[in-house]
């Protein structure tokens, strides 16, 4: 795994051992960046079940001015900091080992400009989220969220009148959705 463009284009990224994570394709993520290219520069991310890192780090490489890295896992955290040393974006970044849904109830931060979501595929983890992400103070109707799930794992969206769906993008068994809040928190 790589950073495609940007101040530390093609450096390799660490993966965590064991296998629990699953990153990002390099096709996926092109895709995704290049669809909200005009958002990148100088915008805050936040990466919830950011697992390497690989697409927080891909943001402050293309200009990002700030990323926050959210995981559970201490080894993902620990291999997210090493990634930041190795891109020299470790200024940029800040990682926090917790559960991403107590880091919205419980982290006071400046509002994100663009959220990347890519929990582990079929596990429930997406529900709790949605639920909770229209009263959470770090996001406005102008943050973009953008979800990596596997086809199998539905969203409903069109179910929850807190949300705007703005674009999917489905490569094999992955979907990318995009979408915004509809009212201010």
């Amino acid at each position: 795994m790589r950073i495609i463009t940007g101040s530390a284009k093609g450096r390799r990224l660490k993966m965590p051992g064991g296998g629990k994570t699953r990153p990002a394709m390099d096709k996926v993520k092109g895709s995704t960046f290049n669809i909200i290219a005009d958002l990148v520069d100088d915008a805050r991310f936040l990466d919830l079940f950011a697992g390497s890192g690989n697409l927080g780090i891909e943001a402050l490489s293309r200009g990002g001015s700030y990323a926050a890295f959210v995981d559970a896992a201490r080894e993902c955290t620990r291999t997210i900091r090493e990634n930041l040393e190795i891109t020299s974006l470790a200024d940029r970044g800040e990682v926090f080992t917790m559960d991403c849904l107590k880091f919205l109830q419980t982290v006071d931060r400046p509002p994100f400009d663009v959220v990347f979501i890519d929990p582990p595929y079929l596990k429930g983890l997406l529900d709790p989220l949605l639920q909770y992400i229209p009263q959470c103070p770090m996001f406005s109707p102008d943050t973009l969220f953008i979800i990596e799930r596997q086809k199998k794992d539905l969203l409903g969206l069109e179910k929850m009148p807190a949300y705007r769906l703005l674009d999917e993008r489905v490569f094999g068994d992955t979907v990318i959705t995009f979408f915004r809040l509809t009212t201010a928190s």
